[in-house]
């Protein structure tokens, strides 16, 4: 029977109290800045927790890790035969870069030890060329015989650009087993330039592009401008160059090094030509003097008129000599040539 509130003891009264009623603490009092230090130390401390499990694989998983069953269908619902296990076998990238190194290899040694693989005349594909035939071509060629690996293209466009003026451009290519690909640009005359004979040498003819390369006459051109000159055509002007000792016998000397080919004819010549042929009467040849340049014979009176080596004021050349015309014809004169090389000082005789 259970006693009454009354008939407990103090002790028994306080615990059925604790027993019904929970615990109320007192907070404890601190100072702020106690309190902000405590809660910076409790949120410095990082606790860690590892877990730590069994990493050895069982020996069941190493065995069949590397081989796999193999079924075959019976052709009865539900049955198969199953064969031994067949090992997985996998190429690593190592194992691939041997294989392809090795195939490098054999390429390489069968290209320097096959004749299959050294240049011969008919694999030598020569295109762009009109005047300059095939053979002329080839047989600047040294690369007979030469295995195509061994076959330097740079030095053979060096060859042709040096050896075949009238080439203007020349590019060569290799290909699989042994063929030079070569294409070449011709250059195009604009101008023909006859020599006249003289008691020591003979007539001769060349031709002139629009760059002033002079090269000579192969087949034919489409309306090239004719001059007739005394003399052959003047180089352009260049400036004298001071000689380098040469290297003492017994010394290393430097590899020659090669040199675009520079214009051979005055290109200010060129342009007077040109510019000289819009403006000559028709039916007449246009001529050049070593002395006094160009001109040609006026087919109207029969003298000679010369105007000089370049296209500067052609205009007022052209108006002055219908002056001296006029003054030549009031005065009843007969010149064998006028001369308007210098602008400011014309003269006949």
């Amino acid at each position: 029977m259970a006693r009454k509130p009354e008939e407990l003891s103090r002790a028994d009264q306080i615990r059925a109290r604790r027993h019904i009623e929970p615990v109320k603490r007192k907070p404890i009092e601190r100072a702020p800045q106690e309190s902000t230090q405590r809660a910076a130390r409790s949120a410095s401390r990082v606790v860690t927790r590892r877990q730590y499990t069994d990493t050895q694989a069982t020996p069941q998983a190493e065995s069949s890790r590397g081989n796999r069953p193999v079924y075959i269908p019976t052709g009865t619902p539900g049955k198969e035969l199953r064969l031994p296990a067949v090992p997985r076998v996998s190429v690593g990238m190592r194992v691939f870069s041997g294989i392809l190194a090795l195939l490098l290899l054999v390429g390489v040694i069968s290209m320097l030890k096959s004749d299959n693989f050294k240049v011969n005349p008919n694999g030598i594909n020569i295109r762009g060329n009109f005047r300059v035939s095939n053979a002329e071509i080839a047989s600047k060629l040294s690369s007979y015989g030469t295995r195509i690996i061994e076959v330097e293209p740079d030095k053979i466009e060096q060859v042709i650009i040096r050896d075949f003026p009238d080439i203007k451009t020349v590019k060569v290519g290799v290909s699989l087993p042994a063929n030079l690909n070569v294409l070449v640009v011709e250059r195009i005359p604009s101008i023909i330039w006859f020599v006249d004979a003289t008691e020591e040498t003979e007539a001769s003819q060349i031709w002139i592009d629009d760059e002033g390369y002079s090269f000579e006459v192969r087949g034919a051109a489409s309306l090239p401008i004719e001059v007739h000159a005394n003399t052959a055509p003047p180089p352009p002007f260049k400036p004298v160059q001071v000689e380098k000792p040469t290297a003492a016998e017994g010394t290393e000397t430097e590899e020659e090094i090669f040199k675009e080919p520079e214009p051979n004819v005055d290109p200010r010549l060129v342009e007077a030509i040109q510019a000289l042929n819009q403006l000559k009467p028709q039916g007449t040849q246009l001529r050049y003097d070593a002395r006094r340049g160009l001109g040609w014979v006026d087919p109207n009176y029969g003298w000679m008129v010369y105007f000089g080596r370049s296209a500067e004021h052609l205009d007022l050349k052209m108006a002055q000599y219908q002056k001296i015309a006029e003054l030549i014809l009031e005065r009843n004169l007969q010149p064998t040539l006028i001369s308007l090389e210098f602008l400011h000082a014309p003269y006949f005789r």
